[in-house]
């Protein structure tokens, strides 16, 4: 699903040049549940939003279900984003002008499925993440929690090939938080591809794999199965 090799990334801040990612390569095979993990400054945001195909690399190759993406133009990107990946976000990142079911049909109007279609899909990804009885429902009427799952449903209604999220505990309380990363381990056995990004040990241990970034180096990488 994912092949990296010798990902780097160099930033210009004053007149110091960073190296957020430094001759980075992992692969990722579809099904794979793999965490991300290392502390702020890692450059593990900057891995995602090269994995995400919101950013490019300087250097070295990035495939994505066996297509070369360094040599996409923009355009290009955004379509394979909006097919091919399913963003959750710490912040959620729910229009609250909108109800729950309205969030979730917003990738498919972009790929233009007639509404029908859309309600359809929508409705059904609601239900697979425990909130039928909440679609009417702004995010306003929805706890945090409620909230994250209604954003879990918005990255599962096209069907992407990855699931990529981020931090995706992080504004909910311990218990809540525990219950969003159950619902990742039953996404992953029914087999979705997830790449969680975290600096959480806990969060990163729920994983069938871990990643650990340090100065922009894959550090180490660890098989938790078992």
């Amino acid at each position: 699903m994912i092949q990296m090799r010798d990902i780097s990334k160099c930033y210009q801040l004053g007149g110091e040049k960073v190296h957020a990612l430094n001759k980075v390569s992992f692969d990722i095979g579809n099904g794979e549940y793999v965490a991300i993990i290392g502390p702020s400054g890692s450059g593990k945001s900057t891995l995602m939003n090269i994995i995400g195909c919101l950013d490019v690399q300087d250097s070295g190759t990035y495939r994505l279900a066996g297509t070369d993406t360094s040599k996409y133009s923009g355009r290009q990107l955004a379509r394979l984003r909006s097919t091919h990946i399913g963003f959750i976000f710490q912040g959620f990142n729910l229009l609250g002008r909108l109800s729950a079911l309205e969030n979730v049909e917003l990738p498919l109007v972009y790929q233009g499925i007639g509404r029908k279609q859309r309600r359809q899909r929508a409705e059904e990804a609601l239900g697979s993440v425990g909130l039928a009885d909440r679609m009417k429902h702004r995010p306003a009427q929805l706890s945090g929690g409620q909230q994250q799952r209604v954003a879990i449903a918005r990255a599962l209604v096209a069907k992407p090939k990855l699931i990529l999220a981020d931090e995706p505990t992080g504004n909910l309380d311990t218990g809540t938080g525990s219950e969003i990363m159950d619902l990742f381990g039953q996404l992953h056995t029914q087999g979705n591809t997830i790449v969680l990004i975290t600096h959480d040990p806990g969060i990163a241990a729920r994983a069938q794999r871990a990643l650990r970034i340090v100065d922009g180096k894959i550090q180490q990488e660890e098989d938790q199965e078992g």
